[in-house]
């Protein structure tokens, strides 16, 4: 087995990950990025908008942005590190200008200009190059397996998709690993998402909170044989959204906020859904009738525009709509700095909660990533600088491959059953008796990972061994929250409970099991 030793190793290379690795290298110290796939591909950040919240330095106040993003997180964000993302942000979009990201700034966002569809794209060749001229070690096509933190010095086992198994030491640990919402049947996120980092996290002696909250962009094409493409929520606002009765759905359901998809994007998911899965009704979005003007006004609408008129047919047709799986407001606990609460382990990004409470507002991704890559990766710098020599004693390796590395499937199509469960009970709507079946589901496709020892193991039992665990974490704490609060919602407890639920639901995983509390 080769064994690599670094002063910090970051797992995940989307913008968290490369921006951590930034903060990390600039301190002097020694990087290492470790990417599932190439490096900077195959990420959320890639695939996103690229629709940067926050501004530059001297836009909007800082102090608006954080009302608004209170106001989406229906009560529970966790205010320091709203606080924090709402006055780091202008600082950390200045400094991708300064490195030549290729963006324009409008109402308060940085819309940087990838290639269509994929406009995020721009952020990570900007981030990337960064991380090579400041001489940051990118590892690429290797998974994260397992990871132990003992005595200061943390060791992550990683499997390569060609069966070769490698081990890093590092003083410091940073998680970039993105989120869970590949772990749904319709979502809009790279593939092999499966909350890598969660796992992980718990193992190593971390807590999560708040992973019942999965937010499902509400509008995304619809239309057969094709990806469930993001509509931005503009142009969105500037068509008409219809049932196939001519029901304008913002008005039959009361929906004032505007854009609508990115301030209400619970509210409205959960409106499209019903009209599809309960009421039997297509969901349409109408743009014929938008003006030049209006396509042009906004910068996302107007890099969209070819795509959804001439590519989609909208400019002849409406388009049909639905919601997806989009983005996961729970994850590991952290403070400002990212500290997990484990010596050496720190997380950043989706993988990490607490930010955007029970509903995330649009533009807030990607400065999650940023601002709190930043402080993670200089945090795990200053955590590397505060020990004494490199320590180059690995110990775990051997027997963590032991535990992980003869897992088999004993059946094809078990991850796509494991979305469709999710989709159908821990998706928009849930209730107890669904919530139940689904947990049982999710177990049985967990008991069918075999172990066969001698044998050399499979990766994507591995995969789906961590799928199973993070949908068994999502179904159980939507299980115990028995109330409706943004992106979760219980049909069976419609209301907002906050003399009850206000709060935070917390778990640990100890030798008798996981540990749950609430927090409020």
């Amino acid at each position: 087995m080769d064994i690599f030793h670094c002063d910090v190793l970051v797992v995940g290379s989307g913008a968290a990950g490369l921006r951590a690795a930034i903060s990390a290298r600039q301190a002097g110290l020694d990087v290492t990025v470790l990417s599932k796939g190439f490096s900077g591909k195959g990420t959320c950040t890639g695939f996103s908008g690229g629709v940067i919240g926050g501004g530059r330095v001297g836009g909007p106040p800082a102090r608006a942005r954080l009302e608004n993003t209170l106001l989406a997180g229906r009560g529970i964000n966790r205010r320091d590190l709203a606080r924090t993302l709402c006055e780091d942000a202008p600082l950390r979009n200045e400094e991708l200008i300064g490195w030549g990201m290729k963006a324009e700034e409008q109402g308060g966002f940085i819309f940087a200009q990838g290639r269509p569809p994929l406009l995020g794209e721009e952020i990570i060749r900007c981030l990337l190059k960064k991380c090579l001229e400041l001489g940051v070690r990118l590892i690429a096509k290797i998974s994260a397996v397992a990871l132990g933190v003992e005595d200061g010095l943390c060791e992550l086992l990683g499997a390569g998709a060609s069966g070769e198994w490698v081990s890093f030491c590092a003083k410091a640990v940073v998680l970039a690993t993105g989120g869970a919402s590949s772990l749904y049947l319709r979502n809009d996120n790279p593939g092999r998402m499966v909350a890598e980092g969660w796992r992980l996290a718990l193992e190593a002696g971390a807590s999560l909170e708040d992973v019942e909250f999965v937010q499902f962009y509400p509008l995304c094409l619809a239309e057969p044989g094709h990806a469930p493409l993001v509509i931005p929520p503009e142009i969105a606002d500037k068509g008409l959204l219809l049932n196939a009765r001519g029901e304008n759905i913002l008005e039959k359901y009361a929906i004032g906020e505007r854009p609508a998809a990115a301030k209400a994007r619970d509210r409205l998911s959960l409106a499209v859904f019903r009209e599809i899965h309960q009421n039997g009704q297509e969901v349409w979005l109408d743009l014929r009738a938008v003006s030049e003007k209006d396509w042009l006004e906004d910068p996302f609408s107007a890099s969209l525009r070819h795509t959804l008129e001439v590519r989609r047919g909208g400019a002849d047709k409406p388009l049909r709509v639905a919601p997806a799986a989009h983005h996961t407001m729970g994850g590991v606990v952290i403070d400002r700095d990212c500290a997990t609460g484990v010596p050496g382990l720190f997380a950043a990004g989706e993988v990490a909660g607490g930010v955007h409470g029970a509903n995330r507002m649009g533009g807030n991704g990607l400065s999650e990533a940023l601002v709190f890559g930043a402080r993670a990766g200089k945090s795990a710098a200053q955590r590397a600088e505060g020990m004494s020599e490199r320590r180059r004693i690995c110990g775990r390796a051997g027997e963590m491959r032991e535990e992980w590395g003869s897992l088999k499937l004993s059946e094809p199509g078990l991850f796509k059953r494991l979305q469709r469960i999710m989709w159908e009970s821990g998706g928009i709507l849930r209730d107890q008796a669904g919530l139940r079946t689904a947990r049982t589901r999710v177990l049985e496709i967990a008991a069918s990972i075999r172990e066969f020892p001698g044998e050399p193991g499979e990766l994507r039992a591995i995969e789906l061994l961590t799928a199973a665990r993070a949908a068994w974490l999502i179904l159980e704490a939507a299980q115990k929250r028995v109330e409706t609060r943004g992106s979760h919602c219980r049909e069976d407890h419609p209301e907002q409970n906050d003399r009850q639920w206000q709060g935070h639901l917390r778990v640990r995983q100890t030798p008798k099991g996981d540990a749950w509390e609430f927090v409020p």
